[in-house]
C-alpha cells in the first residue's frame, strides 16, 4: 500500500509539471502569434527548468556504458524524436532510479522489490520509444495514398516527378508522410539523382513507403509513365488500407467478447447464483 501511495503521489508530480509545462508553451506561442511578446523578456521558467532537466539526463547518460549504440539511433529517428543517445541513455537510467525510488518507503522490503524496479523503469523508455515508432510508421502508411494521389493528379496535369513531389509535400498536413518525403526532396535538390535519392528510400521500415520508392524507381529506370504509375500505386494503397480497417472491425467484434466474459458474466451469475446459495445457506 505504502508503495502503490508513493507510486501514484511521484506520477501526480510528474503530470502536474508536466501540465504547466504545456499551458506555459502554449500560452506563449499564443502571445508570439498575437504579437504581443515582449523582446526584452527572457525565457520563462519552463523553459529553464526543461532545459536544466534535459542537460541533467544528459550528464547521466554520459555515465551509461555503450551510450553511441547504431540501433538506439536509428530507432530514435525512426520514431521521429529529436533528442540524442545521450538523452535516451539517461532517461533510462533516470527511469530506473525513480523506480528504486517509488518503493523507499517499503523500508527493508525495498531491497527485495528494487532490482526488479530499476529493470523495469530502464527498459520502459526502450518499450515507449518501439511503441512510437510502430505507431508513427502505421501513420505513414495510413496517410502516404493522398500523397500518392495528389502527386498522380499534378503529374497528369504537366508536371515533373520532382515538382509533383515538393508541391505534394508541401501541401500535405501529415507531419509524419511530409518529414520523410521532404527529405527526398532535399536529396534530390542538393543534387543527388533522383533515382538514387528514391532508392535510399527503398530500405524504410514502413512497407508502404518502401513499396513507393521502388515502383517510382523501377518507373524512372524503365521509362514508364509516372502518372499512370502514380494512379495505379494511389488506387493499390487505398485498397490495402481499406482491408486493413475491415480487418481491424472484424478484431473489435472479437475483442468486445472480453468485458462481457470477464466482467459482466461473472457478475450475473454472483447476483443469481450467489443469491441462490445465500438462499440455501439460510
Amino acid at each position: 500500500m505504502a508503495a502503490s501511495s508513493a507510486i501514484f503521489c511521484a506520477l501526480s508530480i510528474i503530470f502536474l509539471l508536466r501540465f504547466f509545462s504545456t499551458r506555459a508553451v502554449r500560452r506563449a506561442s499564443a502571445i508570439a502569434m498575437a504579437g504581443l511578446a515582449s523582446e526584452e523578456s527572457g525565457p520563462g521558467w519552463p523553459f529553464r527548468l526543461r532545459t536544466l532537466v534535459s542537460d541533467l539526463i544528459e550528464r547521466l547518460g554520459r555515465l551509461h556504458p555503450g551510450s553511441e549504440s547504431r540501433d538506439i539511433g536509428l530507432l530514435i529517428g525512426e520514431s521521429g524524436l529529436q533528442f540524442s543517445i545521450l538523452h535516451l541513455q539517461g532517461m533510462r537510467l533516470a527511469s530506473g532510479l525513480l523506480g528504486i525510488l517509488a518503493v523507499l518507503p517499503l523500508g527493508r522490503t525495498a531491497i527485495l522489490w528494487a532490482p526488479a524496479l530499476f529493470a523495469l523503469g530502464y527498459h520502459l523508455p526502450i518499450f515507449l520509444l518501439k511503441k512510437r515508432r510502430k505507431q508513427r510508421l502505421a501513420r505513414i502508411g495510413t496517410e502516404l495514398p493522398e500523397m500518392v494521389d495528389l502527386m498522380a493528379v499534378l503529374c497528369f496535369s504537366g508536371e515533373s516527378l520532382l515538382q509533383a513531389l515538393a508541391h505534394s509535400t508541401a501541401a500535405c498536413a501529415h507531419l509524419s508522410s511530409q518529414a520523410e518525403l521532404q527529405e527526398i526532396v532535399d536529396r534530390i535538390r542538393f543534387g543527388e539523382g533522383t533515382a538514387e535519392a528514391l532508392r535510399r528510400a527503398s530500405n524504410h521500415p514502413c512497407p508502404e513507403l518502401r513499396r513507393f520508392s521502388r515502383v517510382l524507381v523501377r518507373a524512372e529506370e524503365y521509362g514508364s509513365p509516372i502518372a499512370d504509375t502514380l494512379e495505379e500505386l494511389a488506387s493499390e494503397f487505398k485498397s490495402a488500407r481499406r482491408e486493413k480497417e475491415r480487418v481491424k472491425a472484424a478484431r473489435g467484434s472479437v475483442l468486445i467478447l472480453f468485458p462481457l466474459v470477464f466482467l459482466i458474466l461473472p457478475s450475473f451469475l454472483l447476483l443469481t447464483i450467489g443469491g441462490m446459495i445465500l438462499g440455501y445457506g439460510l
